[in-house]
């Protein structure tokens, strides 16, 4: 049986299509679960406060300013797995499949309503091979093993939802007269969570009218858009809802250039950007890369421009011939609908990334998840033409021309599979990711950043050195090499060339967090406390999730005596990180100092009970208690303190002055004292303990 004949034999609706696509997608990510969280993952999931634990959903689910979805699936898996990545993957995997399967499901309604004009065997293999192609694409990796590009795979997921649903409705009023109100609320309702998802949603309404251009309508182009001229114009509505929303409550219609490209400078880069690095990819998905070292674009004259621009004025004019062309017969028109329709598909779901709107980076593969999905349309339908086609004309030799297509198509689809392995490998963790970045990318100065990153997490310090120098090589004024080199340098001990390395760094950026947090620790380990503090509280400034600098600060507050600063960077850093033991014992020891003895023991308390492990809690506990004269309940305490850690010879003397004043107990007086002294002989009051010992000896009886 062949190719086109083994797909034909699967059902549009066949559970057994379905089960192979999950399968496929099962088999070729299945490496991924093990791979290590990746570059923005550190601020979006590691370093995000909102996501650690369920009571957090209130904090960020109706907020406008983010993608709250986003951050909730990453809070879910948080409460399944915290920091285990295998989770986060496997919800990104379970993402993929759920848009594979609804990419089968629109190619068959689209072929549903395109039945008149050939014969369904004709077309019958669409569904499954447009699913297949979207679940094997290289291009989707970055999508799918880089855990922070979930934003695509959920909004992808919503649009193709949107749409299907949309038309089940539209269909159940045309062919029964009822609204179907249940499938436009549902529509409406994906529309609205793939708005909290992704801004790429807004073009889903242009997409309504194309769907029913190409599949629904049986007119020509002329005529259908003077009788949707009404509806057409609606519109415009939510593209002006979104344009002002951005400009007035979120910061402005620009406010997302963080690479300080001008909107007109940008558009010339993505007129190059689309043809020669998505469009390439889509055709021929290889050498993959996180970090693409495309050309800005800053002049209508560079030649790169004018050839962008060439090819996607022939992809636009072959666009528009076949579109113009729709409305006729022939055993062609499902396979030239589809291209049509997927083409347009790709430059509309393109343009929110790829018009004016400047981003961090000029060329990204995780933007073109969602084009994907018109891309596999293109390649199906043209397969389907192409196959026909050489039916036709090579009647006498049909059979081995097909064979030999059908070969072609298993082979392209195996070598996806295979493509997908081999890049899930890259993303095995910081080191293979950024390396290969690296190679691809010699003259971009992150990848060595990023890889000098990795190896100073592994304490391979040199290696890290040698990374971040390179880095500075290509670009000396870089601040984020110019920070790093400068915290490798404080582990090493070599305080004085960090310090420097960080002052150079927040001379070229003095708002920048880390930097700042780093010259801290490194000030605070020289004995500037003062300046440390100073460092601490600049970092808070220009970071108010900056966890680790609230804590360092109110520890070094402690040291300075500044209770009333240590108690509120304690409660700030407790918001953030509720279930920090030693957290709560160093907020403890603030109330403790500034008088709240209750208060403190409830801090006491609550850091004993989340790590049993740590003594000092009950050691503070027995303290208050002392003061308070409840002498049996600092006993029980002290006694707690040297059963978690016997070795603690200022709880052994505490304990021992305690049976020796309160309980008249010499015995145990002497154990505890002498224990004490063995553990720090050269303590303090070691003279005055030994004198104790020996007068509580001569009185023994003999």
């Amino acid at each position: 049986m062949c190719f086109k004949e083994k797909m034909n034999a699967m059902k549009p609706n066949s559970f057994h299509s379905k089960l192979i696509l999950i399968t496929a997608i099962g088999l070729v990510y299945g490496n991924t679960f093990l791979s290590t969280f990746h570059f923005d993952d550190i601020p979006s999931i590691l370093e995000k406060p909102w996501i650690r634990g369920l009571d957090k959903i209130p904090q960020f689910l109706f907020s406008f300013f983010q993608r709250p979805l986003i951050i909730l699936s990453f809070n879910i898996n948080y409460a399944i797995s915290e920091f285990e990545v295998w989770s986060y993957h496997l919800f990104n995997i379970m993402f993929h499949v759920l848009a594979t399967l609804l990419v089968y499901q629109l190619a068959r309604r689209a072929l549903d309503y395109l039945k008149e004009f050939s014969p369904q065997k004709d077309f019958a293999f669409l569904p499954f091979f447009a699913a297949m192609i979207f679940a094997l694409h290289p291009l989707s990796t970055q999508s799918i093993t880089y855990i922070s590009s979930r934003s695509s795979l959920l909004v992808t997921v919503f649009y193709l939802a949107s749409l299907i649903l949309f038309f089940k409705g539209f269909q159940t009023w045309k062919v029964t007269g009822q609204k179907g109100w249940s499938h436009f609320l549902g529509s409406g309702l994906c529309f609205l969570l793939g708005g909290f998802s992704k801004e790429t949603i807004v073009t889903l309404p242009a997409m309504l009218f194309l769907f029913h251009f190409y599949f629904i309508s049986r007119q020509t182009p002329k005529a259908w858009v003077a009788t949707n001229a009404k509806w057409i114009f609606l519109l415009v509505i939510p593209l002006l809802a979104l344009v002002g929303y951005k400009q007035f409550m979120a910061g402005g219609l620009l406010s997302a250039s963080s690479a300080h490209l001008q909107p007109g400078t940008w558009f010339l880069t993505q007129t190059a950007v689309i043809p020669f690095e998505y469009f390439r990819k889509m055709l021929f998905p290889f050498n993959m890369n996180i970090d693409i070292n495309f050309p800005i674009l800053s002049h209508w004259l560079q030649p790169l421009n004018w050839l962008g621009m060439v090819v996607l004025g022939l992809f636009i004019t072959f666009w528009i011939r076949i579109s113009a062309c729709v409305s006729a017969t022939g055993s062609l028109e499902v396979g030239r609908r589809c291209v049509g329709f997927g083409m347009a598909w790709v430059l509309l779901t393109l343009l929110p990334t790829s018009s004016f709107i400047p981003l961090l980076d000029v060329a990204v593969e995780h933007r073109t998840y969602l084009p994907l999905v018109g891309f596999v349309f293109i390649f199906a339908g043209g397969f389907g033409c192409v196959r026909i086609w050489c039916e036709k004309s090579f009647s006498g030799f049909a059979f081995p021309v097909t064979k030999l297509i059908d070969f072609c198509a298993v082979l392209i689809l195996l070598c996806f599979s295979v493509g997908v392995i081999i890049r899930n490998g890259d993303w095995k963790d910081e080191v293979t990711l950024w390396t290969d970045a690296k190679k691809k990318s010699p003259n971009l100065v992150r990848p060595y950043n990023n890889v000098g990153e990795a190896y100073d997490k592994l304490g391979k310090y040199d290696e890290a050195i040698a990374e971040f120098e390179g880095a500075l090589k290509i670009n000396p004024n870089y601040f984020f090499g110019l920070n790093n080199l400068g915290n490798v340098y404080g582990k090493q001990r070599k305080l004085p060339q960090a310090i420097g390395y960080f002052q150079r760094a927040l001379e070229q950026k003095p708002d920048y967090g880390p930097a700042h947090y780093n010259l801290a620790r490194a000030f605070h380990l020289t004995g500037k406390r003062q300046e440390a503090a100073e460092s601490y509280r600049k970092a808070i400034k220009f970071n108010p999730y900056f966890e680790q600098a609230f804590y360092n600060l109110a520890y070094l507050a402690m040291e300075l005596s500044l209770f009333d600063e240590a108690i509120q960077n304690f409660n700030k850093f407790l918001v953030m990180q509720p279930n920090h033991s030693k957290a709560h014992f160093g907020l403890g020891n603030g109330l403790m100092m500034k008088g709240h003895l209750d208060l403190a023991l409830g801090e006491y308390r609550k850091s004993a009970e989340l790590d049993p492990k740590f003594a000092f809690p009950y050691l503070n506990i027995a303290n208050i208690q002392m003061q308070t004269k409840n002498i049996p309940a600092a006993i029980e305490n002290f006694e707690k303190a040297l059963t978690i850690n016997p070795s603690m010879p200022a709880v052994h003397l505490s304990l021992g002055m305690v049976y020796h004043q309160f309980q008249g107990n010499s015995e145990k007086t002497l154990g505890h004292l002498k224990e004490s002294l063995r553990l720090a002989p050269g303590q303090p009051k070691a003279k005055s303990i030994r004198s104790l010992i020996q007068e509580l000896e001569n009185k023994q009886p003999t």
